[in-house]
């Protein structure tokens, strides 16, 4: 463990431990489709179906096994820019070998997993499946993901990274099953003067789960999110404008409980911009780096991957302009493979001619 003046495990990472898995075998995955009557999508009550078809597609000889989930990703984006030992994550596995993979994967790319292993669920799985007409046929089941309780965060083992850490990334995807920990995370930080991020995650959590979101929204220091996510916010929020940069700039004016830090709003605009705001009313609009279309492969990621450079430069104290930098290099380079991938990228910046000035 770090001692006070290490900045080891600086920044620290919750939210669901998922699995993806990028199946190409169309034909194949589109008679399972048949097989297990996933189409249209399935109630609730064809869960069983659900599980019984990914793990099938798992067992595909060209099946692609990536970590998912925001955090991970974000982290594992994140961990490329800084020093050794810099980033760990927080979350809950099965004890199986999508478990053994992920710690493997997440290990390997720098960053310290603290997983609660649980022997009744299995690790969370994503598919991707893409289809014959190259759309994606996407079905998941979070399993082990939804286990994480308060018990295992606050025992002494995983607590003292919470303690430790001067950053936290919680991702707004756990508000459904994990909102106790959120809640405990936010009231950490407040009181011990430390950066609280988080993301909006989607158009769905943000319509199902507004409520939890504006009990939060007082504690954020960094806010994330999609276009789409943004307006959505301001739509149910009353805001009457559909101007994205001014939906940034009182995303970034919300009331905040503390003056600890200014906050800071970063909403993505996929090909277009990314739009920085602080509560200072600072506002600044960014174009992201150009790619061929024969270059752009897929992309799954690509927010994650963008969160992951900005948290880099943002805990070393880098100027907005570089940490929105940092993070559109990161998303470009994800965009042009599948899946959610890091090992070739220090080569990748140095051996292509793509202009990231």
């Amino acid at each position: 463990m770090p001692n006070e003046t290490s900045n080891e495990y600086i920044l620290l990472g919750i939210g669901n431990s998922l699995l993806d898995l990028f199946v190409y075998n169309s034909e194949e995955v589109e008679k399972l489709i048949e097989k297990y009557e996933l189409l249209p999508k399935p109630i609730d009550k064809d869960f069983n179906k659900i599980n019984e078809f990914l793990n099938e597609v798992s067992k595909y000889p060209d099946t692609l096994k990536v970590p998912g989930g925001t955090a991970q990703n974000s982290l594992r984006g994140a961990q490329r820019l800084l020093p050794p030992n810099s980033t760990v994550i927080i979350g809950c596995i099965g004890k199986d070998e999508f478990g053994k993979t992920l710690k493997r994967v997440l290990n390997n790319d720098g960053v310290k997993t603290e997983y609660m292993e649980v022997d009744n669920y299995p690790t969370g799985i994503s598919s991707f499946n893409k289809l014959t007409n190259n759309k994606y046929f996407v079905r998941n089941n979070k399993g082990a993901a939804t286990r994480y309780n308060l018990e295992n965060l606050k025992s002494p083992s995983k607590w003292k990274f919470v303690e430790n850490a001067k950053y936290i990334y919680v991702c707004g995807f756990i508000l459904k099953e994990n909102f106790h920990i959120v809640k405990e995370i936010y009231k950490h930080t407040s009181e011990n003067n430390k950066v609280y991020a988080t993301n909006l995650s989607s158009v769905k959590s943000v319509k199902k789960y507004k409520h939890r979101i504006d009990e939060i929204s007082p504690y954020w220091d960094i806010i994330f999110g999609n276009e789409s996510e943004a307006l959505t916010f301001a739509e149910m929020s009353n805001w009457n404008t559909t101007d994205i940069l001014e939906v940034t700039k009182k995303l970034a004016q919300l009331p905040k409980y503390s003056n600890n830090f200014v906050r800071i709003a970063v909403i993505t605009r996929d090909a277009r911009s990314t739009i920085y705001a602080d509560q200072n009313g600072t506002i600044k609009e960014y174009p992201v780096i150009p790619i061929a279309e024969n270059d752009l492969i897929d992309v799954t990621g690509a927010g994650d991957a963008f969160v992951g450079g900005f948290l880099s430069q943002f805990i070393q104290g880098k100027s907005a302009d570089e940490c929105i930098m940092a993070g559109h290099k990161l998303s470009n380079y994800i965009i042009r493979q599948v899946g959610t991938q890091y090992d070739s990228y220090d080569s990748f910046v140095q051996n292509n001619s793509v202009n990231y000035s």
